[in-house]
């Protein structure tokens, strides 16, 4: 009981230091962060997006293609290229960190910009020196993949691919195995937590400032005392987001009711002073982080070792250590510049207006019906285990399109309704699908996690039962690494045999099983299943592209349109992807919940106002990290 006392007490001073330190840079520091958005927004992304583009056309590529052969002369530049896009992303990210913590350090609440400025211009020295590499890996790695912590635009979208975390998940050893890992990440990120503050307020280089965290956040009184007090901050932002969302959209709901006509006007208007919003809450919940950490290094000012002293901006008369400035209230007010408050509603109107502007096209395009496929991947797992007949008949009745399967070539080279090489995950054997005969694999039970159980079919059988189905198929061409080089041949053999080759699609990761069944039947619908992929579809004799859905943005989508190319996105299980990827007219999506996917597209494609679309538009911007 001691001890959680003392956790809620450690709490309580971490939060109620923060909200005083928050309250008294007040506005100064809401314009920092609306212009350290901005600048990141319109200028920092684009710059970085554009050298992306560059360092790929560098190596012969319009876009990331991993399969693609390179350019071996354009390597280095490449290399080159990438390098700066990260230290520019890095520097980005650290100065908006930095800037927030000097704002809200105590000998810097009631001091003048220029002096703030001037300790910002020392902190940006600092990293220019190799000592400051380790916040590489912090900012870029531990960070985003735990989201606790400084937040920011630059890493959004940094995080395990669902398509590795979704297959650890599906066995038991695996899923500990990543939940062991996230706690790990997780515990090292909180005892790091201090990293940022330590590097930006005294003279301690990078890994001497990782180093100060650990011993700083040692014990569990000081650990759980910045989870609670950053979870609480996180909560917190949480509620602010739901407002923000109920205030944008009763404009919207109302034009519904009593001025259809109007709405997507009010829409467009609602969205682009919501996007405005959105940027400072996010900034806004960096900034408590800030400011919860700041007031715990201020707490554990007297364990600093004797020789890390305060970040001096230059040869200023010399200043106090960390410890005797950390107090919020000493000394008198500065005098504010008595034109911030209106250069501030200057820059969130026109930042509104522009955002409006754009959120104007988005109403009416997010406002189509959508005619996206819903293609149900390896079957329904909520009927059956997958790529079985079970799961081929539940997704069915789960009113999918499509269904989503995989076959693998056999040691006596048939071919077996299969994703895995080998049979560890379902079947609990030690054995590959390459080294078994047809008879030996179909005589072999599977079971999920959920309790269903089924014999591994043989494609024959899968193909005969989804044609009685009447369901046509997304064939995946997977390769078990003992394929026959003729194994496309005799694919198209067994399909033709069937009499049911042209009643299906096809796709894979293998480029040349897709070179090899085009140029045999030039007429099919085949897919070049892409892992990664970013800034323009690749150049492929597919007819369509399948990218894995942590890299199927938009503008990839708008790239494959411009080139003939179908887009489908995989595999799409949560809510808000569905729902954007329906809205963005999607050509298919590949999901283990078919029947959510059905449900939403039949919703929207209702036409009940414009106040739907625009909590799916609001969905796309408006996140926390």
């Amino acid at each position: 009981m001691t001890t959680l006392r003392q956790i809620r007490r450690s709490t309580c001073l971490l939060l109620r230091g923060a909200a005083h330190r928050l309250k008294i840079a007040g506005l100064p520091l809401l314009a920092a962060i609306l212009i350290s958005q901005l600048v990141i927004l319109a200028i920092v992304l684009p710059v970085n997006q554009w050298l992306f583009r560059e360092a790929l056309r560098s190596v012969g590529h319009t876009g990331l293609d991993l399969a693609a052969p390179m350019r071996p002369e354009g390597v280095p530049f490449t290399l080159a290229l990438i390098a700066v896009i990260i230290l520019i992303a890095f520097w980005a990210m650290a100065v908006q960190f930095a800037l927030f913590t000097i704002m809200l350090n105590g000998s810097h609440l009631r001091a003048a910009p220029s002096e703030q400025l001037r300790h910002l211009g020392a902190v940006l020295r600092k990293m220019l020196r190799p000592s400051s590499i380790p916040l590489l890996g912090y900012l870029f790695f531990l960070l985003p993949l735990t989201g606790f912590g400084f937040t920011s635009l630059l890493a959004k979208g940094i995080a395990i691919p669902p398509f590795i975390s979704g297959e650890l998940e599906k066995g038991v050893v695996s899923w500990l195995a990543l939940a062991l890992f996230l706690f790990i990440l997780g515990s090292v990120n909180v005892r790091l937590a201090l990293t940022v503050p330590i590097f930006t307020l005294t003279t301690a280089t990078g890994g001497r400032s990782s180093r100060l965290s650990i011993r700083l956040t040692r014990g569990a009184v000081a650990e759980w005392g910045i989870v609670c007090a950053g979870f609480t901050v996180l909560v917190l932002a949480a509620f602010a987001t739901i407002a923000l969302f109920v205030v944008s959209l009763l404009p919207t709901l109302l034009a519904d009711a009593i001025a259809p006509d109007a709405a997507p006007g009010v829409a467009a208007v609602s969205f682009g002073v919501a996007q405005v919003l959105a940027l400072v809450l996010t900034g806004g919940a960096t900034a408590a982080i800030a400011a919860v950490l700041t007031q715990g290094l201020a707490l554990r000012r007297q364990r600093l070792p004797a020789d890390i002293e305060q970040l001096r901006p230059g040869t200023d008369a010399a200043k106090p250590k960390v410890g005797a400035v950390a107090g919020a209230d000493a000394g008198a007010p500065m005098a504010r510049p008595r034109a911030l408050p209106a250069v501030l509603v200057v820059i969130a109107v026109l930042s509104a207006a522009v955002f409006t502007g754009t959120g104007w096209n988005t109403m009416h395009r997010l406002h189509a019906a959508p005619e996206t496929l819903v293609i149900a991947h390896r079957g329904f797992s909520d009927g059956g285990v997958e790529n079985t007949l079970g799961g081929l008949e539940a997704a069915a009745a789960a009113g999918a399109d499509l269904v989503e399967m995989d076959v693998m070539e056999t040691a006596d080279h048939q071919f077996v309704a299969m994703h895995d090489a080998d049979l560890t995950r379902l079947a609990g054997i030690t054995a590959k699908v390459a080294d078994l005969t047809l008879a030996e694999l179909t005589a072999i039970t599977v079971e999920d996690l959920d309790g269903h159980r089924d014999l591994i079919p043989s494609f024959a059988d899968y193909l005969l039962r989804a044609k009685a189905l009447e369901m046509p198929l997304l064939i995946e061409i997977k390769l078990g690494g003992n394929d026959s080089p003729d194994h496309v041949e005799r694919l198209v053999a067994e399909l033709e045999e069937l009499g049911v080759l042209d009643d299906h699609m096809y796709h894979s990761l293998d480029v040349p099983s897709i070179e090899r069944l085009k140029q045999m039947r030039p007429d099919l619908m085949v897919g070049y299943t892409m892992a990664f992929a970013a800034v323009e579809a690749p150049d492929t004799v597919a007819d369509m592209i399948v990218v894995e859905q942590w890299t199927a943005s938009e503008a990839v989508q708008r790239s494959a349109q411009r080139a003939g190319l179908a887009f489908f996105a995989w595999t799409v299980n949560d809510t808000a992807s569905m729902r954007d990827h329906l809205r963005r007219g999607t050509d298919g999506i590949i999901t283990d919940q078919p029947d959510e996917v059905a449900q939403l597209r039949g919703e929207m494609g209702e036409h009940d106002g414009l106040a739907a679309v625009l909590f799916d538009a609001l969905a796309r911007f408006v996140t926390l990290g």
